[in-house]
C-alpha cells in the first residue's frame, strides 16, 4: 500500500506542478501579449510619423518650387519693359548689335518658358488681351499691337495691348 501511496503522491505533486506550470506561465503569456500589443503600437506610431515626415517633405519641395516660379514670373516681369524699349529702338535704329542682343533676349525667355502671346489678326481673347483701343474693322478681330504680352507656361505674365476692330 506504501507503494500505491507513494505513486499517489508522486502522480499529486505531478499534478501540483503542471499547475503551477500553468499558473506562471499565464503571467508569462499574458506580459507576452502586452508586449506584442506595444510592438504593434509603437510599429503604429512609427508608420504615421515617417508618413507625416514624407507628407512634409514633398509639401515643403512643392513650396520651394511655387517660390522659385514666383519669383522667376516677378525678376521677368521687370525685365520685359526693358525689351520692349529695346524693340522700340530697333524700329528706329538698324543696327546688328540692338537685333542680336533681342534675339539673345528672347532667347534667354523661351528658355525659361516664356513666350509671347500672338495677337495681330486673331479673335480678341480677354484672358491674354487687352483692349486699349476699337476702331473701324472687322469685328472683335486684333488690328494691331501697342505692347506685347507673354506667358509662361500656362501663365499668363503681362497681357498683350491691342487695338480692336468694330464695325
Amino acid at each position: 500500500m506504501s507503494k500505491k501511496k507513494d505513486k499517489n503522491d508522486i502522480k499529486k505533486v505531478d499534478e501540483v506542478e503542471d499547475v503551477e506550470k500553468v499558473e506562471s506561465s499565464e503571467p508569462e503569456n499574458s506580459e507576452l501579449i502586452e508586449c506584442k500589443k506595444r510592438v504593434e503600437e509603437l510599429e503604429s506610431i512609427a508608420k504615421r510619423a515617417l508618413a507625416d515626415y514624407q507628407n512634409l517633405e514633398k509639401r515643403v519641395r512643392e513650396e520651394k518650387r511655387g517660390w522659385i516660379l514666383s519669383t522667376n514670373r516677378q525678376l521677368i516681369l521687370r525685365l520685359l519693359p526693358v525689351l520692349d524699349i529695346l524693340v522700340m529702338a530697333s524700329q528706329h535704329v538698324d543696327n546688328q548689335g540692338l537685333q542680336l542682343s533681342i534675339k539673345q533676349f528672347g532667347d534667354v525667355l523661351r528658355n525659361e518658358s516664356v513666350e509671347r502671346i500672338e495677337t495681330v489678326g486673331k479673335d480678341f481673347d480677354p484672358t491674354l488681351m487687352e483692349c486699349v483701343v476699337t476702331e473701324k474693322g472687322e469685328e472683335g478681330k486684333v488690328l494691331s499691337e501697342i505692347q506685347a504680352g507673354y506667358k509662361m507656361g500656362d501663365k499668363v505674365l503681362r497681357p498683350a495691348q491691342v487695338k480692336v476692330g468694330k464695325s
